[in-house]
């Protein structure tokens, strides 16, 4: 079966804790048992919300527009003000006070925004050329703090701002509840008695409204595939594959897991491959080096070697690789980036028709290879170590994500 018959099979939302998650969760586990696999379901809790609607209406205009997650069925009326750079709240507090807010750019969180000045709701304006986009409120906000907000077409926020300082009335529909997503794990046990662990991970979630082909369909059709090449060719070291479900709310998956899981991650773990981001028929393959030049290195040449040029780079990157940061643990991140796929990316548009079977073939052959390696190497060819100089970003990664102050729990560098 080709790489983009596999993604075809994804082609629908799977919006985490509904019922799309569940039926990309069945396709998984019975290609899994159809390889001879027994994989394991663990659950936990998200507040959860469905794709919902929204209506923008001024005089005799209606304009459709996309809620953001954890909204709540609302209805308001008040004056329209467009400012391009939403910043401007926090330096002019007050001024535009129970106003319905279009805005095209911001840097400051929204939440923190209505903060210095609160506004009766935000209406985004996404890229121009695309659908609107799908973006979710974060879970730990408090409840005062889920602003009614929608994101709007480009050429239709055009028309909308002629229309800045009349009344404007802003209609959402959207449920939000308790519900349960699921991570999906594969263990396969290595030939040797060696106790280090290496994670493969990915999502299989998507944002509203989206098919998520390129994010992360792709991505999840290469942990299928290196499950298909471990199933023939058995590892010495222990694998674990894991498709995260919640990744787009904010990597609720990888926090739950690694919570769940903390004191196997200090004992055993030592690296993980996280795969997000494939299919651009005409892209950029990107190696995101969450490690140590000597990492960077390492696995850069593996590829070249195998005939796979990536684009290295040392930073963070903003996927379920971060929880794992929190204990020292590198990660390699594998991404195609650049194309119309991607371009796509947390629209209605990200399709498997965008993508290509030659977009995926790269990430699905470095995923395999890098894992070759590792898995059966004489000697665990990766330290558990992060370089120093991304700690900073790290810690604000964190911190950003889930509205808690973090606690790495990294090795102390040495003893006064």
């Amino acid at each position: 079966m080709s790489l983009q018959k596999m993604l075809k099979d994804f082609d629908f939302e799977r919006l985490a804790g509904s019922a799309g998650e569940a039926k990309a969760r069945e396709i998984i586990i019975n290609y899994l048992r159809n390889l001879g696999f027994d994989p394991q379901v663990e659950p936990f809790t998200i507040k959860g919300f469905s794709s919902g609607t929204a209506d923008i209406f001024v005089g005799s205009y209606h304009f459709e527009a996309t809620p953001f997650g954890l909204c709540t069925d609302v209805e308001i009326e008040a004056e329209l003000v467009f400012l391009e750079n939403a910043d401007i709240l926090k330096h002019n507090p007050g001024i535009y006070e129970d106003k319905i807010v279009l805005y095209y750019h911001h840097q400051t969180r929204l939440y923190e925004l209505n903060e210095f000045t609160k506004v009766r709701a935000f209406i985004g304006i996404s890229a121009p050329g695309k659908k609107s986009y799908s973006y979710s409120h974060r879970q730990n906000c408090e409840d005062d703090a889920y602003v009614p907000s929608v994101m709007m077409r480009y050429d239709d926020a055009e028309k909308l701002i002629k229309h800045s300082g009349k009344q404007v009335k802003l209609m959402i529909s959207q449920k939000r509840e308790s519900l349960l997503a699921h991570n999906l794990i594969l263990d396969i046990k290595g030939s040797s008695n060696e106790k280090n662990l290496t994670l493969l991970v990915g999502h299989y979630d998507t944002v509203a409204r989206s098919h998520g082909a390129c994010d992360n369909a792709a991505g999840s059709i290469a942990l299928l595939k290196a499950a298909q090449h471990f199933a023939k060719h058995p590892p010495r070291r222990d694998l674990r594959i894991i498709w995260f479900s919640g990744e787009e709310m904010g990597l609720l998956g990888s926090y739950a897991y690694a919570q769940a899981h903390a004191d196997e991650i200090q004992k055993r773990l030592r690296s993980v491959i996280n795969v997000d981001l494939a299919g651009d028929p005409i892209g950029r393959n990107q190696l995101i080096v969450l490690g140590t030049k000597e990492l960077m290195g390492y696995s850069a040449g593996i590829l070249k070697e195998n005939g796979l040029l990536f684009c290295e780079s040392l930073g963070i990157y903003s996927s379920d690789c971060m929880p794992f940061s929190v204990f020292e643990v590198p990660s390699l991140n594998l991404a195609r980036t650049g194309g119309k796929a991607l371009n796509f990316g947390h629209t209605a548009d990200d399709t498997y028709k965008n993508t290509s079977e030659y977009g995926l073939q790269d990430i699905v052959r470095a995923t395999i290879v890098l894992l070759d390696h590792i898995l059966n190497a004489a000697i665990y060819p990766i330290n558990k170590e992060i370089d120093d100089s991304l700690r900073d970003k790290i810690e604000s990664y964190l911190w950003q994500s889930t509205l808690q102050k973090p606690e790495l729990k990294w090795r102390e560098r040495y003893r006064k």
